[in-house]
């Protein structure tokens, strides 16, 4: 069963690989370059008068600058006319630039972004058409409402409270766009949302700061942003508000093919007061996938012993290499034996290889002996 730490990722990079270490200078170059792109921007954003068509530049120029990449899941089967029509747009979190990305996707100048959570972010800095949440929700609800009714603006909302890995399960939504187009009787279209980077940087860990955030994204060559717009779900006279955002979550984590969870806001905060227990989780959730990893491995050389196995994996971290590994042992025990040996002399000299003779025959007859002699027990052990 999922738990609310399963959510969040713990470390920026899965893996510390040789080419992420030589990218390293290019990327520190490259975020030293874009920071004085952003800067400039700024400054031009401070010296010219807000408009529509200011907003809608200043959302390219960070996009173009971050490289943002755009991957439009389902272009063949889109409907355009109602991605451009509809007025409630939806979307999960995975990144603290998700409005920027959403509205870059859509290309609508006359888009604007609803920020529902209380957060400071670098790119408030910019007047980019957000509707601030430094508000009550009522005072919010009736904005959004006056701006739907008053004008032609589409209103992108993020209703998780918290990004997350996007891959295993979605928190409960804020109701607030679902009570606005149920009191509207507008329809929703909902978009999923995942990212990806190259060297498998993490565009989002739990409880970091969005400058640190900001700053990955300066040193990442690109961010790729996945996005698939669903069929939009329009309410019922039947169906409640929680049931209406209910059936735009399912319809979600269905297309995601992620978890439904009922994790809410409340739990995540508390969540964050215990940073403490997400590295607990992740490392119970390592020690049993490398478990998981021995046991395969064991299946497949059963005569190889589990001290040796896990040594093995802890060096290589890798299933196939640590099986390759082992086979290599039993080509030298092979070739260490002098003469044909008993199961019990063949075990031994797995573990402890040593000089031998150097005959050709008496080599491969051992060594096809050997591995004919797994093959029977792993088979002898999944057929019981």
């Amino acid at each position: 069963m999922i738990e609310l730490p399963d959510l969040f990722h713990e470390n920026r990079i899965s893996e510390l690989t040789l080419s992420l270490i030589l990218y390293a200078p290019i990327g520190l170059c490259l975020a030293l370059i874009r920071s004085l792109a952003l800067l400039f921007l700024f400054i031009i954003s401070s010296l010219l008068p807000t408009s529509l068509s200011l907003n809608q530049f200043l959302n390219g120029a960070i996009s173009f600058i971050l490289t943002f990449i755009y991957v439009d899941e389902v272009a063949r089967n889109r409907d355009d006319v109602s991605r451009k029509t509809t007025k409630i747009i939806v979307a999960n979190r995975v990144s603290c630039l998700d409005l920027i990305a959403l509205r870059g996707f859509f290309s609508n100048n006359k888009c604007k972004m609803v920020n529902l959570w209380k957060e400071t972010s670098w790119f408030n800095y910019f007047p980019l058409n957000f509707m601030d949440s430094f508000r009550t929700q009522e005072d919010l609800f009736d904005l959004c409402g006056k701006q739907i009714q008053d004008s032609d603006y589409q209103l992108i909302f993020l209703p998780e409270c918290e990004p997350t890995t996007g891959s295993d399960g979605l928190l409960k939504f804020n109701l607030l766009p679902f009570t606005l187009g149920k009191k509207l009787d507008l329809p929703i279209l909902p978009v999923c949302l995942r990212t990806s980077r190259a060297f498998q940087i993490r565009t989002n860990i739990f409880n970091s700061h969005p400058y640190t955030d900001l700053f990955w994204f300066l040193f990442s060559p690109y961010t790729r942003f996945h996005i698939n717009s669903l069929a939009i779900v329009s309410p019922t006279d039947e169906s409640s508000d929680e049931a209406f955002c209910e059936k735009i979550r399912e319809n979600m984590s269905h297309a995601m093919g992620i978890e439904l969870t009922q994790f809410d806001e409340q739990q995540v905060a508390e969540l964050r007061k215990r940073p403490d227990l997400v590295q607990r989780r992740h490392a119970a959730q390592r020690r049993a996938e490398f478990q998981q990893m021995i046991n395969i491995v064991h299946q497949q050389v059963p005569l190889a012993s589990l001290e040796a196995i896990r040594y093995d994996l802890e060096t290589t971290k890798n299933i196939q290499r640590t099986i390759t590994n082992l086979n290599e042992r039993v080509a030298a025990a092979a070739r260490a034996a002098n003469k044909p040996t008993s199961s019990t002399t063949s075990s031994y000299a797995i573990s402890n290889p040593s000089g031998g003779s150097n005959h050709r025959q008496t080599y491969e007859r051992l060594k096809h002996e050997l591995i004919e002699k797994n093959r029977q027990l792993f088979l002898n052990k999944n057929c019981n």
